[in-house]
Formats: structure tokens, sequence, C-alpha cells
């Protein structure tokens, strides 16, 4: 059950910290004044999401006691939930748009996060897949 509770605070606080970091400061991130190319921001923002999803699920599994590839993946599916629902009334509330972007970079926004969770999975269980229960 501790599994269960631990995947979905840290699903929140990962949503929380993005979100508020989105809100105000996405179209920097993916607007057209984007000194970066869309392309390389959101790789950037996927490849820190994995690794850092991984440290996290590791340290989790770990504290736990587990580490199977079931426990991964519970683990991962727990972890997202919050954020997808929650992303999902944020855009259903705005219009289909992220709150601060147009439309074209509400749209890399979304596609972005659509990467990042998919980064989130894998991580979760490549984590399951890596710990050492001693």
């Amino acid at each position: 059950m501790t599994l269960v509770r631990s995947g979905l605070v840290f699903g929140f606080i990962v949503w929380a910290a993005a979100t508020a970091f989105f809100v105000p400061w996405g179209h920097l991130v993916f607007g057209p004044d984007n000194r970066l190319p869309v392309g390389v921001s959101a790789s950037v923002i996927v490849g820190a999401t994995f690794f850092a999803v991984y440290w996290v699920a590791r340290g989790i599994l770990h504290r736990e006691h587990v580490s199977s590839l079931e426990h991964g993946a519970l683990l991962g599916v727990l972890a997202c939930l919050p954020g997808l629902i929650l992303d999902g009334g944020l855009y259903a509330l705005n219009s289909g748009r992220y709150p601060g972007l147009d439309g074209s970079a509400s749209g890399a926004m979304s596609a972005g996060l659509l990467f990042a969770y998919a980064a989130a999975l894998l991580a979760t269980l490549y984590a399951a897949r890596t710990v050492r229960l001693a």
C-alpha cells in the first residue's frame, strides 16, 4: 500500500512542479521567441524527465524492498496518473490550450507532455530492473 501512496504523491509533486514552471514560462520554452528549436527543448525535457524519474523510482522501489517489473509498471502508472488526469482537466478548462501558450505552442507542449509521460513509464520499468535488494 505504501508503494501506491508513494507513486501517487510523487506523481502529484512532479505535476505540480512542472505546471508551476510551464504556466508562467512555457512560452519561453515552446513559443516562437525560443532560442532553441522546439524539438531540442522537448528532447531535453523528456531526457531530464527520464533520468529524474529513474533515480526517484529506484529510491522508492529500494525503500519498499520490491524490484519486479510488475512493481515498476505499477509505480509508473501511479506516478503518471495524477498528471494525466490533472493535465487533461487543465486543457479542458482552457479550451484545449495550455495556459499562457498560443495554439501552435500548446500543440508542441502537448506532444512534449506525452513523450515525457512515456519516458516516465519507461524509467520506472528500467529502475525496477536495476534495483538490487540487499
